[in-house]
């Protein structure tokens, strides 16, 4: 029989091809720049058309929600700034959409070839060993083959140090990229990789690259500096402290001897030793010192310093203006060009990156964290002395490389988190809410290994969940309504603990934390959020002006989330899941789950009955929406009719909901012997065995979590025939539907089922074989992990059940 060989589709050749052509991008730099521009653009073109962009805006938006991603929103916003008041616009503005490209096109195309991203860097190592080689070869043999020029005419001029200068602004990066790549391999080519590295150094020696040289020894330094941390033998401590006092001292002496070969300008005095920094850049750091003051706030413009007065004179007696382009110092240069504002942004930018790669090194260790904090360091410090902030080659050849060795770090990162357990986010109102509607689903995914994390305003039930095993954290969930300010601050601090737990999952419960948490969870880069709608509560019942705004807002989100491939939703009824299609969430990221389940161990049919007056109960929070004030109306037609029947009323006022009954009317009604109010209890279970009747006229509900119970009990159940309601109680087989808001019709089917005891148990009969069959915990949890976890064929089951209802 002839075997089938799976071919490789086209978009993962595709993808494939641009991670080498990424990689490849910056040793491309050897022949200048335009071939930088021409592999980083190629690479773009191949990523663009194979790559999953959902998943790359995802980690975009996460990498923008950290610290560092909001230091260098802020920069660009006061580089915008400046380049608006700048003394030369066109040119400020150009450098700025530059320099938004670059940063924002390289990123972007780092996580497109992410899936890609040992490929890319397997190029750019291959690239850089033929690079390394092939300048030893011209250094040792015959320099001139550096030079297609200098080839093909004899006679010309040919100066190795100026045409290897550039190179080596690469070569920094690569050597240390050839340092870490070594560590990774195995076998003997991690020696190969090791031996290159070396070889970089007399590269950088022929190019008297002292901002290169500086550059290697910041780098050294920053790593030795938290290996001093990280290792606890002192001697071995002493010895790294040692180690870079000889670097930092043969460095300097090198230094000195190639600054001191430099000329001097008359008519200048040195104020810092000519062995450290040449006279002609000590000149420049003068004079743009002598004008920082001139537009002290938000500086020239960026891009603008050749545009200062006198920057274009020469210097001394030498052939060189005084500020030639640029003033050869980050720091100087945002100084002038972008005032104080800028500067404060920046060095702000700057010791934020030591701060975090200090901090990843310590909890990641040198292997994982090291190249990243290296190069980084490498970068700011050469900076000080050379290149100029808007160079684009440079500014290239730093972002390719940090692109590469921060993939390196989130490849190493995700194979130790194989290791792992999931962690499962859960987000809901009030911590007594998770114990009553989701300790099943949270149990659950204790019991299959998940760390679960609640998310809640936390109270008295929290304790007992943490010696559960559940990590509670307070977060102040807004209610009440979506107040801007209240909500605001909701989101801010779902967004921080978002970012800082990175949930596998997270599990937004009602209708209030499905629109903040979405929405907190969209900035950050959420990887999955699943939105459980229990029901959409006073939002949609109200028909206050205020609400009916509201409720168009919620509407609008709803609809955006849709469009969002890591968003799912749950509905608990056939209406909520057509009004969640309508709104645009596509059948596989929509399941219809009906209630949240109910443990039939623990509600349970009680036996014969023969205490009188007969009782109805009511278990909900005391709101209107729940048809309360129905349900009042039709106690008093019922004891208009000489029927008394306890009427109980379960659960508490809610003072933060608008649409809460107050303590003084429950209490009135108690006088006049209409009801009898409980208030909130825990023996629920055992309440409702002393009950003959369950009752629920509500104008909304998902799937109601009290009528789940009292059906687990053996009770027939009077409810309105509205969405939640009608999918458990079925009229004329467990119970009765009367029309939404109708007291009357209330009333009398109360009356009917009550006197008539043999259909009443009829009914608490097949009420109770509906949930063994489907709505008991272990059948609705089941669906619910898998779901959440992304099984398809549960997911196929959830459909097809849902387009039978539907």
């Amino acid at each position: 029989m002839q075997q089938t060989v799976s071919t490789r589709h086209w978009r993962d050749t595709m993808l494939g091809i641009a991670a080498i052509l990424f990689g490849i991008s910056a040793p491309l730099f050897f022949f200048g720049r335009a071939a930088l521009g021409i592999g980083l653009g190629l690479s773009l073109i191949c990523a663009v058309v194979s790559a999953d962009h959902g998943e790359a805006w995802r980690k975009m938006r996460r990498d923008i929600a950290t610290p560092i991603g909001g230091l260098v929103v802020a920069t660009l916003i006061v580089f915008l700034i400046s380049a608006s008041f700048s003394v030369v616009p066109e040119k400020s503005f150009g450098t700025w959409l530059g320099r938004f490209a670059m940063v924002a096109g390289i990123w972007y195309l780092m996580r497109l070839i992410e899936p890609k991203a040992k490929l890319a860097w397997d190029a750019c190592i291959y690239a850089t060993w033929i690079l390394v080689t092939y300048c030893l070869l011209a250094i040792l043999i015959q320099p001139e083959i550096l030079s297609l020029k200098a080839l093909r005419e004899p006679d010309f001029n040919f100066d190795i140090t100026r045409r290897l200068k550039p190179v080596g602004s690469f070569l920094i990066f690569g050597a240390m990229i050839l340092v870490f790549d070594a560590i990774d391999r195995k076998k003997a080519s991690r020696f190969f990789s090791l031996a290159i590295a070396v070889a970089i150094l007399p590269i950088l020696e022929v190019s008297h690259g002292r901002a290169n040289v500086a550059a290697m020894l910041a780098a050294c330094g920053a790593i030795g500096f938290c290996a001093v941390f990280l290792i606890r033998s002192r001697l071995v401590q002493v010895a790294i402290a040692a180690a870079i006092g000889i670097l930092v001292v043969i460095a300097l002496s090198w230094l000195g001897d190639v600054t001191g070969n430099m000329s001097d300008l008359r008519g200048f005095e040195p104020y810092l030793p000519m062995w450290l920094v040449d006279v002609h850049r000590q000149m420049i750091w003068q004079f743009t010192f002598s004008h920082v003051f001139d537009h002290p706030l938000i500086g020239y413009g960026i891009n603008a310093a050749p545009w200062v007065p006198g920057a274009n004179e020469l210097a001394g007696s030498s052939t060189q203006s005084v500020l030639p382009g640029h003033p050869h110092s980050w720091f100087m240069e945002i100084w002038l060009e972008v005032g104080a504002l800028g500067l404060a942004v920046v060095v702000s930018l700057v010791l934020m990156i030591g701060l975090t790669g200090f901090k990843d090194v310590r909890h990641n260790g040198i292997v994982t964290g090291g190249l990243t904090l290296m190069m980084m360091a490498a970068y700011w410090f050469a900076g000080l002395f050379n290149y100029s902030f808007w160079t684009s080659w440079w500014f290239g050849v730093v972002m390719l490389t940090f692109a590469l060795a921060f993939l390196r770090r989130e490849r190493l990162l995700a194979k130790d988190a194989i290791v792992k357990r999931r962690k499962t986010l859960i987000v809901c109102a009030e911590d007594w809410s998770f114990v009553s509607h989701r300790i099943g689903l949270g149990r659950a995914a204790l019991v299959r290994g998940d760390e679960v994390v609640v998310a809640c305003n936390t109270a008295a039930a929290t304790e007992g969940l943490r010696m559960e095993g559940f990590r509670v954290v307070h977060v102040p969930i807004a209610r009440g309504g979506l107040s801007p300010l209240k909500s605001l601050k909701t989101i801010t601090a779902l967004a921080c603990l978002i970012r800082r737990e990175n949930p596998d999952i997270i599990v937004n419960v009602a209708i209030q934390c499905v629109v903040l948490s979405s929405f907190a969870g969209l900035l950050v880069g959420a990887k999955r959020s699943v939105n459980m709608v229990t029901g959409l509560g006073f939002l949609f019942v109200s028909d206050g002006a205020k609400t009916k705004i509201v409720r168009q807002i919620v509407s609008l989100l709803l609809r955006f989330y849709a469009l969002c491939p890591s968003i799912r939703v749950i509905v608990q009824n056939a209406d909520d899941y057509a009004l969640m299609k309508k709104l645009g969430f596509k059948e596989r990221r929509l399941a219809l789950i009906r209630g949240s389940g109910v443990d039939i161990s623990a509600f349970s049919p009680a036996g014969e009955k023969t205490s009188e007056p007969k009782s109805a109960i009511f278990v909900a929070r005391m709101l209107w929406s729940k048809g309360l004030a129905e349900l009042i109306e039709a106690a008093r037609a019922l004891k208009s009719r000489d029927r008394n029947y306890r009427i109980v009323l379960v659960g508490d006022v809610d003072p933060a909901n608008p649409d809460s009954a107050r303590e003084e009317d429950l209490q009135s009604w108690q006088s006049e012997g209409l009801v009898e109010w409980l208030g909130k209890r825990s023996d629920i279970g055992e309440l409702l065995r002393e009950s003959d009747l369950a009752v629920l006229p509500s104008w909304r509900e998902g799937l109601p979590k009290s009528l789940l119970e009292a059906a687990a009990s053996g009770l027939a159940m009077v409810a309105t025939d509205v969405p939640g309601c009608r999918e458990i109680v079925r009229h004329g087989e467990n119970g009765i539907l009367v029309p939404l808001r109708d007291s009357t019709a209330l009333a009398d089917a109360i009356e009917e089922l009550m006197e008539d005891d043999t259909r009443r148990k009829a009914y608490g009969k097949a009420a109770r074989e509906l949930v063994e069959r489907d709505l008991c915990d272990s059948v609705i949890i089941a669906q619910t992990l898998a779901f959440m976890t992304g099984d398809e064929a549960m997911e196929a089951n959830h459909l097809a059940t849902a387009t039978a209802t539907a």
